[in-house]
């Protein structure tokens, strides 16, 4: 146990935590989205960190180890503990190239520049959500980084964050989304879902502006 960690008295407070944690990390997600930082496996670890660090210090911002395993889920079976820093390691290597590579946008550009760099930039994030989701490299809270770093994604190259609902119908057109990519490799469906969203935030920020304006 951590020094000086005291845990919930009850199920409130573990709740409250939770909530402040998460909270908590979707600032920090969106400081480092809109800087400069490189994105590395200890960036992904900070966050963890942040969102779990009150509720339960001994599996925050670190990955699952030999025994932590995870069982399957909808369409499929996370790795075992034993890999998951690999397969991480082998995921942040494919995301980091991808990034150095996906320029910012330039205001000069063309209406077919910008729709195949926005495009880029869903694939970018679509993928690591659902890697993220795939590989389950941690203990608790695999569903929220994966949005979290989704966001991040988002945030980096200028667009809202992503709100997807993930509960009733919703959740289900999510999983069944996901599975499409383990069972097909399709990841359409899941980028629909990020896209849809992203310019639903765009409409309220549209339509915020005006009421102020």
């Amino acid at each position: 146990m951590a020094d000086g960690f005291r845990p919930p008295k009850d199920k409130d407070e573990l709740e409250d935590r939770e909530v402040r944690g998460f909270w908590k990390a979707i600032a920090l997600s969106k400081k480092i989205g809109e800087s400069r930082e490189r994105i590395t496996l200890d960036t992904i670890l900070r966050i963890h960190r942040t969102m779990f660090e009150s509720v339960a210090p001994a599996m925050a911002g670190r990955f699952r180890t030999a025994g932590e395993d995870i069982k399957k889920l909808e369409c499929l079976e996370p790795p075992p503990g034993r890999v998951v820093q690999e397969k991480m390691y082998e995921f942040w290597k494919i995301l980091d190239a991808q990034l150095s590579v996906l320029p910012s946008h330039a205001k000069g550009n063309t209406v077919t520049q910008t729709r195949k760099w926005r495009t880029s930039v869903f694939d970018t994030a679509t993928w690591t959500q659902h890697q993220v989701a795939a590989i389950h490299p941690f203990c608790d809270g695999n569903g929220r980084m994966s949005r979290l770093l989704t966001n991040l994604i988002l945030s980096r190259y200028g667009l809202p964050p992503s709100q997807v609902k993930y509960e009733g119908e919703d959740k289900k057109m999510y999983l069944r989304a996901l599975c499409q990519i383990d069972l097909y490799g399709d990841y359409e469906p899941l980028k629909k879902l990020i896209v849809r969203s992203v310019y639903e935030e765009y409409r309220k920020e549209r339509i915020l502006r005006r009421r102020n304006g």
